[in-house]
């Protein structure tokens, strides 16, 4: 295993990783969008900076858009390519609604919407990828103890990961553009949006 860095808001880095890949194999199965910020917290709709919105709105959106364009020529090349999007169960628009939902009260104005506008990407890259062996999904991995929450979170790395890799690796009569978190939905997986 070998690691290649990648800044997904730097187009040039994109293009950099894209090519260093592409000189280490031809074909790419599986592409795991997982690069994410927060936009720190407190977040308020009338109170956070346009320039916040915009920064993580850059990494968590416009990053996942241009990762999967450069990589697009090496997963059209798998027999089986798979693209899983890292959302937030914080995504749902229906849940947000819920006013039972655990999560009701967590409204973060510029995290929240920059995890539902990925999931809308999915659902319009799964469309358009219909008619091919493509499989793309928008995955929730869980409340994670990381540095991206100062591990307040409550699952495991692992947890997380296996749930990433349960829709990386899918067979051909699998889900594709769908929204899975075991957080929203413990008995199906499925979310709604």
């Amino acid at each position: 295993m070998e690691a290649i860095q990648i800044d997904v808001s730097n187009q040039e880095s994109v293009k950099a990783a894209r090519a260093e890949i592409g000189k280490k194999t031809e074909v790419l199965d599986v592409l795991i969008n997982n690069a994410g910020i927060s936009g720190g917290m407190t977040q308020t709709a009338i109170g956070t900076d346009v320039d916040v919105f915009k920064q993580v709105f850059d990494t968590n959106v416009f990053g996942v858009v241009r990762v999967t364009q450069a990589f697009m020529d090496l997963l059209q090349k798998s027999a089986q390519p798979r693209i899983v999007n890292v959302t937030s169960g914080l995504a749902s628009l229906t849940m947000h609604n819920d006013p039972t939902w655990k999560y009701y009260n967590v409204k973060a104005a510029v995290y929240n919407p920059s995890k539902a506008a990925l999931n809308m990407y999915t659902i319009v890259l799964a469309y358009e990828l219909r008619d091919t062996p493509f499989k793309v999904n928008a995955v929730d991995p869980g409340f994670t103890a990381t540095d991206f929450n100062q591990h307040s979170g409550t699952g495991s790395v692992e947890d997380a990961a296996a749930r990433l890799v349960k829709y990386a690796t899918i067979d051909a009569d699998g889900p594709t553009g769908k929204f899975f978190s075991d957080d929203n939905s413990p008995e199906t997986g499925e979310s709604p949006w």
